[in-house]
């Protein structure tokens, strides 16, 4: 099946790229966050970010009901922490490379955009 040309070209109609080059591209920050994930002896679901040092703050880690629930925890207060530092131009205390899993967790890789 073919399409009929349209005058003008095929996406004359179509949406035009915003074209935002240089420093005009806005710049938006992603890291990856690192989490170890476990079901605990009660069934619910146990995790901690193991790339980033807790600092003053704490190691960051979570429970839950779900994995989904737990990495929702984790990924949010890591944003928040990584956000916070960036922000204020702080070096990020990266853990590289992280220790290793303990013998019953999974990792989990999830990229962060601030």
């Amino acid at each position: 099946m073919t399409t009929p040309s349209r005058p003008g070209g095929a996406n004359a109609d179509g949406p035009k790229p915003l074209e935002i080059t240089g420093d005009a591209k806005p710049a938006v920050p992603a890291f990856s966050c690192i989490i170890y994930v476990c079901k605990t002896a009660d069934g619910s679901m146990s995790g901690r970010v193991a790339n980033l040092a807790g600092g003053e703050a704490g190691e960051i880690a979570a429970s839950g009901s779900s994995e989904r629930d737990v990495l929702f925890k984790l990924t949010r207060e890591f944003k928040s922490r990584v956000s916070k530092m960036h922000d204020e131009q702080q070096v990020m205390p990266w853990i590289d490379p992280p220790p290793p899993p303990l013998e019953n967790e999974q990792i989990r890789h999830v990229p962060v955009h601030l």
